[in-house]
């Protein structure tokens, strides 16, 4: 046998890189912004821009994980005489982040018991199974998820109820599920999706969007929200607690998810249109509502009946609202304000 032939400097080149190129990033970047070290040695906000700059593109490239880019500031802030390890390290765990740390041990518990399906399958048989209907009651049913569990974990959980709905529609010949060829030639093997298919994967999307504005803690924004006003403004006399985040969020929650069901009703389901040829696919799967309401009531069915876990998960969940309710409602006093929390 011949010896296999030697690769090339180039091949050797970029395999090297290949394989290293997260460990010369790791070198090469903070090399790049020191002179913001260099050239100003004195000035503590110019070793501050070193510090973001190099966290950013950590965090951009991924050259290092994540979790480790974001634990660099308390080291790196104490040696760079920015800050003290005292005062960054508080940063790293304020009731803020307790909460949000509670919320997601609280949803990774629904998540894990089924409950969450279970609410959303019910509600479906409880609003309609006719497609409005059911885009009404998937739209909503969304909304309100999200405002308890991430947008994208909410999404994510709702796809599967949506396709297998559109699945037995489809089978049943009430809705076209994909584009007739005649009207949408299928383009590099892709078949294009009805704009009824499209309707009820936008609304789940959108809707998670929505509902996660909902809350405090539905989504990671609202969190860092309260987290910054209260450090930017200690002495307001004005404070981001739940009950008053909802008070102001819910309104507008409710306007929204009532004006995006309108919409894509209005935009991809045929309304104030029955004669098109989507307000008639609408019309006919009015007619095959009980063919829809025996597949949701089949996955409900798959769930078994209500465990033990299950009642478990809700009673703690509610105790959770409850208590972020009560901890310093401002039209009376809260637990918060007997325990100084």
């Amino acid at each position: 046998m011949g010896d296999s032939p030697r690769p090339s400097k180039t091949d050797l080149t970029a395999r090297f890189f290949t394989y290293h190129w997260r460990g010369l990033l790791t070198i090469v970047i903070p090399m790049a912004a020191s002179p913001f070290v260099l050239c100003f040695p004195g000035r503590a906000e110019f070793r501050c821009m070193f510090l973001i700059l190099v966290c950013c593109f950590y965090w951009i490239t991924e050259c290092i994980p994540l979790y480790v880019t974001s634990l660099l500031p308390i080291f790196v802030l104490p040696i760079m005489n920015i800050l003290s390890s005292e005062r960054t390290c508080q940063n790293y765990f304020k009731d803020t982040l307790a909460m949000f740390l509670g919320s997601l041990i609280v949803a990774s518990a629904i998540e894990y018991c089924n409950l969450h399906k279970r609410l959303a399958l019910k509600t479906i048989l409880v609003v309609g199974c006719s497609p409005r209907r059911l885009h009404l009651g998937l739209v909503c049913i969304t909304s309100f998820i999200s405002m308890w569990i991430s947008n994208s974990a909410t999404t994510a959980m709702m796809c599967p109820i949506v396709k297998a709905v559109l699945h037995e529609l489809e089978t049943n010949k009430v809705v076209d599920v994909w584009m007739p060829e005649e009207v949408e030639p299928v383009t590099e093997g892709k078949k294009h999706p009805s704009r009824i298919a499209m309707a009820f994967y936008f609304g789940i999307a959108y809707a998670s969007t929505i509902g996660g504005c909902g809350t405090l803690i539905g989504t990671g924004t609202n969190l860092t929200f309260k987290g910054i006003f209260e450090g930017r403004f200690p002495n307001a006399t004005d404070k981001i607690d739940f009950p008053h985040f909802m008070g102001w969020a819910i309104p507008m929650v409710i306007v929204d998810t009532i004006l995006l069901f309108i919409c894509l009703q209005f935009t991809h389901l045929g309304l104030c249109r029955p004669q098109s040829q989507t307000g008639l696919e609408v019309a006919r799967g009015g007619e095959a509502a009980d063919t829809v309401k025996a597949v949701v009531m089949a996955k409900y069915a798959e769930l078994g009946p209500l465990s033990s876990h299950e009642c478990q998960v809700l009673f703690w969940f509610l105790t959770m609202i409850v208590l972020l309710f009560t901890r310093s409602p401002g039209f009376m006093p809260g637990w918060g304000d007997y325990f100084n929390a």
